[in-house]
C-alpha cells in the first residue's frame, strides 16, 4: 500500500501541533464529565412525574390507563362495541394494577358478541375463564360462549362445549379426547373427527353460498350433521377419511406431484378454484335482499305462486268403453266400488286397494304414473268427494272409472311460504348481473380481445349443376 492510500484510508482525528502527553489526558477528563453531566440530566429529566420513556410514547399518542379506561367507557356508550373493546385491552396492556383482569375480558368479549365479531368474543371469554372467575360469571360466560358457536355455526364445537360443560358424567372432557383411530403418530380423537365431518359439510355448503340465506345454510347444515349421529355413520365417514389420508401419503412419497400430467391436472383443479373463490369473494356483501324486495317480487307474479286444486282418486280400469259404462252403472246402482275394483279392475297395482291412486291427480297437469291427459281430468275438480266420474277416461291402459276421495281446492300460496324461493331467485338474478359486469371489468383492465370472425363457418361451396 503506497503512502498516499495509507492517508486515505486513516480515519483518526488530527492532534493539534505541538500537543502533549499530559494534554491528551486533560482532554479525556473533560470527555468523563461531559458522561457525568449528559447521567444526572436523564435522571433529573426521567424522576419527574409524567416524564420518562412512558411520557415519550404518550407524546406520541399514547394514554395513561385512567384515560384510556374513561376512552373505552365512552365508546361502550356511543355502541361502537369492537372500538371500546380495543380500548379496553389497552388498558389491560397498559401495566394496569386492576384487581379484576377477568371481568374486563368477559366485558371485552360481550362487546365483541354484541358487534357481531364473534371469533374476537370467544377468544376474550375463554382468556376470562383461564384468569379464574366467579361461579356466576363461569355461567354467564359458559351461555355467551354457546351463543356465539351457534352464531358462527361450530356445530360441533358448540356440542363438545356442552358435553364439557353440562355432561351428566365427569368423564365428559374425556370423552372428546377418545382416540378413535391412529395413522402412525397421528391420533384421530372423538373431537377430531367431528371437526373433519363438519369442515366436509361447510365445503359442500360453501358451493351452494348463492342459493341459500345465511339462515337457510345453518338450518341446512344442523340437518346434515343428524346424519352423522348413528356410529355407523360415523364410522363409515372415519373409513373413508383415513383411506383418502393413506393414498395422500402415498402419493406424496411417491412424489407423484411431480408427474407433469398430474402437475397439469393439479393447475387446472387449482385455476378452477380461485377462479371460483375471487368471483365469490368480489360479490360478498354486494348483494342483499330486503323484505321489501320480497314483497315486490311477490306482488307482481302472484299467479306464479298458485298452488292449483288437487284431488286424491281411485280408479277401476277394464278394457273397452262398453265394460267401463257397465261398472259405472253397477256402481250408480249401489254396488261396492273397492268390491268392483278387486273383482274388475286390469290395474294389479291398486285393484287390492280399492283401486286407491297413491298419487293425487292436479288441476291442469297429466295423472302422475298414468297416460291420462290433463283436459281428461278437469271434470273431476268439479265434482264432490265421494262422486264419480260419470264419463270414461281412455288411456293407453284402457278405459278408467274415477271416483274422488278427497277434493282440496285451488290455493294461492302467502308470501312467507315462498319467501325463500323468491330470495334464491332474486339473489341468482342480481349474481348473474354482477358477474356480468365483473366480468366486463376485467376483460377491460386485462385487455382480451376476441377474434369473433375467426370463428365464423365459411359458407359451403356451391356444388355445379349437373348436365
Amino acid at each position: 500500500m503506497s503512502e498516499n492510500e495509507a492517508k486515505k484510508l486513516d480515519f483518526s482525528l488530527p492532534e493539534s501541533a505541538g500537543s502533549a502527553p499530559a494534554r491528551r489526558s486533560g482532554g479525556g477528563m473533560v470527555f468523563l464529565l461531559l458522561i457525568l453531566l449528559v447521567g444526572a440530566n436523564l435522571y433529573l429529566t426521567w424522576s419527574r412525574p409524567g416524564s420518562g420513556p412512558s411520557a415519550a410514547g404518550a407524546a406520541e399518542g399514547d394514554l395513561p390507563a385512567s384515560d384510556l379506561k374513561d376512552l373505552a367507557l365512552k365508546l361502550e356508550k356511543q355502541g361502537l362495541g369492537n372500538a371500546a373493546a380495543t380500548a379496553w385491552k389497552e388498558y389491560l396492556a397498559a401495566g394496569t394494577e386492576d384487581s379484576q383482569p377477568s371481568a374486563i375480558w368477559y366485558r371485552i368479549g360481550t362487546l365483541y358478541q354484541e358487534a357481531d365479531s364473534h371469533e374476537e368474543a370467544l377468544a376474550a371469554f375463554y382468556r376470562s375463564e383461564s384468569l379464574g372467575v366467579e361461579l356466576e360469571l363461569s355461567s354467564e360466560i359458559g351461555r355467551r360462549v354457546q351463543e356465539s358457536l351457534e352464531s358462527l355455526g361450530k356445530f360441533t364445537a358448540l356440542k363438545h362445549e356442552l358435553t364439557e360443560r353440562v355432561g351428566l358424567n365427569q368423564d365428559a372432557g374425556a370423552a372428546s379426547a377418545e382416540v378413535l383411530a391412529e395413522i402412525g403418530a397421528q391420533k384421530i380423537t372423538r373431537a377430531e373427527l367431528d371437526r373433519q365431518i363438519e369442515a366436509m359439510l361447510d365445503n359442500q355448503l360453501a358451493m351452494m353460498a348463492g342459493q341459500l340465506t345465511q339462515e337457510q345454510r345453518k338450518q341446512q347444515k344442523e340437518a346434515m350433521l343428524k346424519q352423522f349421529a348413528s356410529d355407523q355413520q360415523r364410522l363409515q365417514f372415519l373409513n373413508s377419511y383415513i383411506v383418502q389420508e393413506i393414498l395422500y401419503r402415498k402419493a406424496r412419497e411417491s412424489k407423484l406431484t411431480e408427474d407433469p400430467t398430474v402437475r397439469a391436472q393439479i393447475r387446472e383443479a387449482e385455476r378452477s378454484l380461485l377462479a371460483r373463490q375471487v368471483m365469490e369473494s368480489e360479490l360478498s356483501g354486494k348483494i342483499f335482499i330486503s323484505e321489501n324486495d320480497l314483497a315486490l317480487y311477490y306482488d307482481a307474479r302472484k299467479s306464479q305462486f298458485v298452488e292449483p286444486a288437487s284431488a286424491k282418486l281411485s280408479h277401476i280400469v277394464v278394457a273397452d268403453e262398453q265394460a267401463a259404462t257397465k261398472v259405472i252403472e253397477r256402481v250408480l246402482a249401489g254396488e261396492d266400488y273397492a268390491a268392483l275394483a278387486l273383482e274388475l279392475s286390469t290395474d294389479e297395482a291398486t285393484k287390492a286397494k280399492g283401486g286407491e291412486i297413491v298419487e293425487p291427480a292436479q288441476s291442469g297437469r297429466p295423472l302422475v304414473g298414468y297416460s291420462v291427459k290433463a283436459g281428461d281430468l278437469e271434470p273431476l275438480f268439479a265434482a264432490k268427494p265421494g262422486d264419480i266420474l260419470d264419463t270414461p277416461v281412455k288411456s293407453d291402459s284402457g278405459y278408467h272409472v274415477f271416483r274422488i276421495r278427497e277434493l282440496t281446492p285451488e290455493r294461492q300460496k302467502p308470501l312467507e311460504e315462498v319467501k325463500p324461493q323468491i330470495h334464491r331467485q332474486l339473489f341468482s338474478d342480481k349474481e348473474r348481473e354482477l358477474q356480468a359486469e365483473l366480468l366486463e371489468e376485467l376483460r377491460k383492465e386485462y385487455d382480451v380481445v376476441i377474434h369473433q370472425d375467426s370463428f365464423v363457418s365459411p359458407e359451403p361451396p356451391v356444388q355445379p349443376n349437373k348436365p
